[in-house]
């Protein structure tokens, strides 16, 4: 556990690019995918801005052990506001955040060979979901893989379930492509 809580506070400072994104607007939500390292990495920076951090019910006693560790040495964003974390969980399969014009989802994953901690978000107005690590498009006019990757193949069995009408995929790794491409790599037919 000390590597990752040494990058949560290397890496706890916010990029300015991010308030770029909607000068004067308030962060009030971050979702982490999942707890590996170069997924939480900002968490502690978007606390400190006073955000929420949702995330899946499995990783929230060990980010509050891991955010509690006191950086006197070089103290980022979050040691020098004096806040403490706040969390929410995708307590049950998904959690709904509307605002009167759009809603977004998050869900969780099931029988994930990556992670048990797993959370994807779909936007139901633009049809887009989110995810990391799942699905990761390989660079355009790739061979499809001989062996379907086991990762791909349980996205595809999520989306399924959760009976998602999803035109494209945004991994947080790569570039945004058509829901077609995935099924295409992971050597399966789109649900009709």
């Amino acid at each position: 556990m000390a590597r990752l809580d040494e990058n949560f506070v290397a890496l706890g400072n916010l990029p300015p690019q991010v308030k770029q994104l909607a000068p004067g607007k308030p962060i009030r939500y971050v979702i982490n995918s999942h707890n590996h390292f170069d997924h939480s990495g900002g968490l502690r920076a978007a606390a400190a801005e006073g955000a929420t951090i949702i995330t899946h019910p499995a990783n929230k006693a060990y980010y509050e052990r891991a955010f509690a560790v006191q950086s006197s040495i070089n103290p980022d964003q979050l040691a020098k506001s004096g806040k403490k974390a706040k969390f929410r969980t995708v307590d049950t399969s998904k959690l709904v955040l509307k605002d009167g014009t759009r809603a977004v989802e998050m869900h969780r994953m099931v029988n994930s060979v990556h992670t048990s901690t797993f959370l994807m978000v779909y936007l139901p107005k633009e049809k887009l979901l989110i995810q990391a690590d799942a699905y990761t498009p390989s660079p355009p006019n790739s061979p499809i893989p001989a062996q379907p990757d086991a990762n791909n193949v349980n996205l595809i069995e999520n989306i399924e379930r959760l009976n998602l009408a999803v035109d494209q995929i945004l991994p947080l790794h790569g570039r945004v492509v058509p829901v077609a491409e995935l099924y295409t790599t992971a050597g399966a037919a789109p649900r009709k």
